[in-house]
């Protein structure tokens, strides 16, 4: 890690030019810290020499490079986490429902070999149906436990995530009040 001073004097930590992507959680940034690079990069947009005559600009990408990857090697591991858990949910979802048709052909199977045997065909039938409720059953918590964890990460990252918005637009405001004095 290392300490860059912005354009404006606000200092932040970011990794070395190493580009190494070791992630380690006490150096993840706050939703302040966030919004700190982000008022860097948009520093240096505003920073840009205008090209006559055209809406473009010409800006320092080293710069703004440089800042796009410190943010990125610090993002917050509960936006990644909510990331690879939605990636997921679909994977887990198979899987249950996976194994859930496993027992159930597993359970058809057993009730099929118990009905061949006249004397048994009741305890079969009844047997058959407790596997397949107990298999319909387990489906159905896996289905809510992966469901419930990719809710309360996505509960956690909206809440990351409306404090981020609220120290933006608290940026904002005092900057556009600075520039209106």
């Amino acid at each position: 890690m290392r300490i860059k001073k912005t354009l404006f004097g606000e200092e932040f930590e970011g990794t070395d030019e190493g580009h190494d992507r070791v992630r380690d959680d006490q150096a993840l940034l706050s939703p302040r810290e966030i919004s700190l690079f982000i008022d860097e990069i948009e520093d240096l947009i505003y920073c840009g020499v205008s090209l006559p005559f055209t809406s473009k600009a010409v800006i320092d990408q080293k710069g703004c490079l440089e800042t796009l990857e410190m943010l990125r090697d610090n993002w917050p591991w509960e936006m990644l986490e909510a990331r690879r858990i939605l990636s997921e949910e679909g994977e887990v979802l198979g899987r249950a429902e996976g194994e859930a048709q496993e027992m159930i052909q597993r359970a058809e199977r057993q009730a099929a070999f118990i009905l061949d045997q006249s004397q048994l065909i009741k305890v079969a039938e009844a047997r058959a149906q407790e596997t397949i409720e107990s298999a319909e059953k387990e489906a159905a918590q896996v289905l809510h436990h992966a469901e419930r964890d990719a809710r309360d990460v996505y509960l956690g990252l909206e809440r990351e995530l409306d404090l981020l918005l609220r120290d933006i637009k608290e940026l904002v405001a005092a900057r556009l009040s600075k520039v209106r004095r």
